[in-house]
């Protein structure tokens, strides 16, 4: 006669029907925060240097445009002006802004605008715009020798041919820019494209009145294109401030 056995699991558990209890679910809850928290920062810097790479591109890209637009028009880059006749760095006319979107960037207006900064809520679009002109996203340096010429009439922007002065001057930056208030000490606006994180935007009064340009909310540095028509990265401690407008009310980093 055969002996049947029969095996029982510890206090007759159904085989099948184990699970996690919970500390071992807790352990794997904290264990994912933590991991959680280290590839944030490696995914948030990847990201920023995704953006520095387009915004390198779209700055040669419009290179492209003005050589384009120079070599229509005796060598002469496009206006720098506003619709008031103002230089601002990062501000073209509505005529100018809607001629080379139209006739030389085959209508890619993307390429104006830098992936990381939101103006106004309206991000990186053609909305950007009020009655001074097409706010971009770069700083356009065709004439940031300021004030204007006085021997133009009404103090206007006097047109800069590509091929003048050394090859090593800037033609586009990345916007690293911040206007000040009437007193020149309190910043309105300030501006960093890239920081290590992404972009950073102020408005209003800083906590420190001294603390009036873009590297005071983290910029890191941006990219910079010459007349030669290259373009390389400028960490922020080896740029240079410039005045960013015809008015003495902005300023930018290049």
């Amino acid at each position: 006669m055969r002996t049947k056995r029969v095996f029982l699991r510890r206090n007759d558990e159904p085989i099948g029907s184990a699970g996690f209890t919970l500390v071992e679910l807790l352990v794997v809850i904290a264990m994912t925060m933590v991991l959680t928290a280290l590839l944030l920062p490696a995914l948030s810097g990847a990201k920023e240097r995704a953006r520095r790479s387009v915004c390198k591109n779209n700055l040669h890209q419009l290179y492209v445009v003005c050589d384009m637009y120079a070599a229509n028009n005796s060598d002469v880059l496009p206006s720098a002006a506003d619709n008031q006749g103002q230089y601002h760095s990062i501000r073209l006319s509505d005529e100018t802004f809607t001629n080379l979107v139209s006739t030389y960037a085959a209508g890619n207006s993307n390429i104006f605008y830098c992936p990381n900064l939101d103006y106004n809520g309206a991000g990186a679009s053609i909305l950007s715009h009020d009655q001074h002109g097409y706010i971009i996203g770069y700083s356009y340096l065709a004439d940031d020798v300021v004030p204007s010429r006085p021997e133009l009439p009404n103090g206007g922007i006097q047109p800069v041919k590509l091929g003048a002065g050394p090859s090593t001057n800037q033609l586009l930056a990345d916007a690293n820019y911040w206007t000040l208030a009437e007193n020149g000490a309190i910043p309105l606006i300030r501006m960093a494209p890239h920081t290590g994180a992404g972009a950073a935007m102020a408005a209003g009064a800083a906590p420190d009145p001294a603390a009036t340009n873009s590297a005071s909310i983290g910029a890191a540095g941006g990219n910079v294109e010459l007349f030669d028509g290259s373009v390389s990265w400028r960490a922020i401690k080896s740029m240079q401030t410039f005045q960013a407008s015809s008015l003495p009310d902005a300023f930018g980093s290049r």
